[in-house]
């Protein structure tokens, strides 16, 4: 499979959750880098890239910015700040892509909903693909 997009890397994730938590408060444990259990987030990076019988798991980029805010929020890769990493890593992963999601406090309430389950992962894509221009 040839990669035809820009992903972020742990460290980018991991510098994403200490950012929120700086900004808005919470609890960074520098032990693990805040990881819950370490491997998870690469596990997560790398679905993001999966195949399975020869078709992508996540075959454009709404849903690979949307399978790794999904995973984070709903995972909880982090001991805290989950849901405010989930959207900035999203947020991130498109702009590296050349994206530019249009942020408002929606963005709060869509995080939300995806921790309490109240929202469908394609509803979420649909979400982001409606929210996102080319930059």
């Amino acid at each position: 499979m040839v990669r035809t997009f820009e992903t972020l890397t742990i460290s980018d994730v991991v510098e994403i959750n200490r950012r929120m938590i700086a900004e808005f408060g919470g609890l960074f444990l520098d032990y693990n880098d805040n990881l819950l259990e370490p491997g998870s987030m690469e596990h997560a990076l790398l679905e993001i890239e999966g195949s399975l019988f020869g078709e992508e798991l996540y075959p454009d980029i709404f849903q690979k910015a949307g399978f790794l805010a999904w995973r984070i929020n709903t995972g909880h890769i982090f001991y805290d700040g989950n849901k405010r990493t989930s959207m900035e890593a999203c947020r991130l992963f498109l702009e590296q892509n050349n994206y530019i999601l249009r942020i408002d406090n929606e963005i709060i309430d869509i995080a939300l909903k995806i921790a309490r389950h109240e929202i469908e992962f394609d509803t979420f894509v649909e979400w982001l693909r409606n929210r996102t221009i080319i930059s």
